[in-house]
């Protein structure tokens, strides 16, 4: 009720509750006119109906104002909650636990319509070197910065999280292998590009990723899928970083891109 309240607005509601109260109370003030009328009593028909229509629509704004604009200063205090709940406060990104529920969520329905997705893991490398030599406030803006740029190139549909420190995970919808490799492209051409200024240093960092596809015949979890594309990046680090990797299981390893 309160969201249908926020997308209606606090004028246009106090607007409704204020017409609906004026015509209850002309419905009842005419019912009661009528009544006391047959009883014997001469009342005033035009009066009593300026009164009923009058009284509401002085009354009612002053009180639903108040009412409705507390209702809605709840409602954004919750929402904020939410947020602050669901979001990482540094990156902005889903926190580990919002990326592991809405992932989730993503694979239980992926696996009853049969549709393929891929999952991603992306870790910033030698990202301790930049802290010791910048500080940490330096790699807290290396971090947003590789959040916004992770958000250039992603869909409005895929799922991005901060699963901690350097390390952030991406679940990519109706995805194959392919088409996670090609993402996975330009998400190291935009990282090259995306170089932050701190104040007199030029910093520039990369990542390495690892992918795992899903096919829509298998069964694994978020938790498994998220293993599998660690192995890769592992692979992806071990190559020599700033590379993907992608898990190719029939070979039980990652295959190197």
């Amino acid at each position: 009720m309160i969201k249908l309240l926020a997308r209606i607005g606090r004028g246009t509601t106090v607007a409704i509750i204020s017409l609906i109260a004026s015509l209850i109370s002309i419905a009842v003030t005419a019912l009661a006119v009528a009544g006391l009328n047959l009883a014997g009593f001469d009342l005033n028909w035009q009066v009593a109906m300026i009164l009923a229509a009058g009284v509401p629509l002085v009354v009612a704004p002053l009180l639903s104002w108040y009412l409705i604009g507390l209702l809605l200063h709840i409602h954004r205090i919750e929402e904020e909650m939410r947020s602050i709940a669901s979001h990482d406060s540094l990156t902005g990104l889903l926190s580990r636990h919002a990326f592991f529920d809405r992932a989730g969520n993503y694979v239980s329905l992926a696996r009853r319509d049969q549709s393929a997705f891929a999952v991603l893991i992306a870790d910033l490398d030698h990202f301790k070197s930049i802290n010791d030599r910048y500080g940490h406030p330096a790699g807290d803006a290396v971090l947003r910065l590789f959040a916004d740029v992770v958000n250039s190139v992603a869909r409005r549909s895929d799922i991005i999280g901060r699963l901690g420190g350097e390390e952030f995970a991406m679940l990519l919808p109706s995805t194959g292998e392919a088409e996670a490799l090609e993402f996975s492209t330009r998400l190291h051409a935009a990282i090259g590009k995306a170089v932050l200024k701190h104040q007199d240093d030029i910093i520039e960092y990369t990542a390495s990723i690892g992918v795992a596809a899903s096919q829509p015949e298998a069964g694994d979890g978020i938790d498994g899928l998220l293993a599998q594309a660690d192995r890769a990046l592992y692979e992806a680090k071990r190559g020599g970083r700033n590379r993907t990797a992608v898990y190719r299981e029939d070979d039980s390893r990652a295959a190197a891109s």
